[in-house]
């Protein structure tokens, strides 16, 4: 599970996740605000938000759901249940679709019959 980063600060945050110590002015550009609603926000306490956490996991190559996730923004079981979702979509998908692919065995013209529950012409 991930951990809950809620009371963390942002850029110790997105500088663990980006592998990287990020800037003041690195994180302000990744979440498209301009420098001085940055820290209005920051003093405002109205930073953290999903919108700016999108747009900055987006910018700065973050997973987007984990960025989310640590603050609180999706529930960790919500994400466990989509992925489990998305891969038994997955593998049931991918199983028709790989029979549709496998070409049949054609039959000769000399050993076609009509059918039987086929309405006349």
């Amino acid at each position: 599970m991930y951990p809950d980063d809620t009371g963390k600060d942002l850029a110790a945050v997105l500088s663990y996740l980006a592998g990287r110590t990020l800037s003041k002015e690195e994180i302000w550009t990744a979440m498209e605000l301009p420098r001085s609603t940055y820290y209005d926000q920051l003093d405002k306490g109205t930073l953290i938000t999903a919108d700016n956490l999108r747009k900055a996991a987006t910018n700065l190559g973050i997973n987007r759901a984990e960025l989310l996730t640590r603050y609180r923004f999706i529930d960790p079981e919500e994400i466990t249940s989509l992925a489990e979702e998305i891969s038994g979509s997955r593998s049931a998908t991918s199983g028709t679709t790989a029979a549709t692919k496998t070409p049949a065995k054609q039959t000769k013209i000399s050993e076609m019959r009509p059918r039987a529950d086929a309405p006349p012409l």
